[in-house]
């Protein structure tokens, strides 16, 4: 069974490009697929993909974005007056238990 990793967590935090571009490369991986693939469904040569996941080059927003629907993900912008409700709501705190937690998907 394969678990999405859901970027919303980690972006609630100041997050670097970086970060971003790891969990997109670990969510690649995690679903079997190869940069050429990945490039392919981008419209990017392999080359251009392992140069992106390496930092090699910095890539624009439109392209991790569309890197991110490629591997099941979506960048969300959270308004800072919003965030530690949306934080609490996806985490829980000290006075709230978590609401929201990904669907389990079964195995076929």
């Amino acid at each position: 069974m394969l678990k999405h990793i859901y970027l919303i967590k980690y972006m609630l935090y100041h997050i670097s490009m970086k970060t971003i571009i790891d969990q997109l490369k670990s969510s690649r991986q995690a679903m079997g697929l190869k940069q050429v693939e990945v490039g392919q469904k981008l419209g990017l040569p392999q080359s251009h993909v392992s140069k992106i996941e390496q930092g090699v080059t910095d890539p624009r927003l439109s392209t991790v974005s569309d890197m991110a629907r490629v591997l099941d993900h979506e960048l969300i912008l959270v308004p800072r007056l919003l965030l530690s409700q949306v934080r609490a709501m996806l985490q829980g705190d000290e006075e709230h238990e978590r609401r929201w937690q990904p669907d389990e998907e079964d195995d076929v």
